[in-house]
């Protein structure tokens, strides 16, 4: 098998943190996912984690960054996902310029939804912070920030 790309949407924005997990990662682009939004609903304990939710609203759009990782290193990443009980989702991301480029995002397992759940401020800033450092739209970039947190 050869590269694959990853969908990074929350954390795993910020290549410094990523490459922790996947060293090997190589930054491709920015990209939107059509068809789907973000939620801060993933139970993490008493806290939500961002994940990818799909709409099937074409109005909706999650905007991330694609990596493009090697077989290894996609496994590690796809364990990783898995073992914080994320599922992965064949995508068609487009970037700014209009390319498509196939890829895999996480979403969350339905029994681990809770759509009450508000993430911490600790968590919530720094995706905050790695969107606004990958250039993602002002407009995405507010809607995370405006996120209500439990602290």
């Amino acid at each position: 098998m050869g590269p694959k790309n990853f969908f990074a949407v929350g954390t795993n924005m910020d290549a410094e943190y990523l490459r922790r997990i996947v060293p090997g990662a190589v930054r491709l682009t920015v990209a939107r996912l059509p068809g789907y939004t973000v939620r801060w609903h993933k139970r993490a304990g008493s806290e939500g984690k961002l994940a990818a939710y799909e709409t099937s609203d074409a109005g909706d759009a999650v905007w991330g960054v694609v990596y493009q990782l090697s077989a290894a290193d996609f496994q590690l990443i796809d364990d990783a996902q898995r073992h914080a009980r994320y599922v992965e989702n064949h995508v068609r991301v487009i970037d700014k310029d209009g390319n498509q480029h196939e890829a895999a995002v996480y979403v969350a397992e339905a029994d681990v939804i809770d759509d009450s759940l508000k993430p911490t401020r600790s968590y919530r800033d720094p995706i905050v912070r790695a969107a606004r450092a990958n250039g993602l739209p002002d407009d995405y970039v507010e809607q995370l920030a405006l996120a209500q947190t439990l602290d």
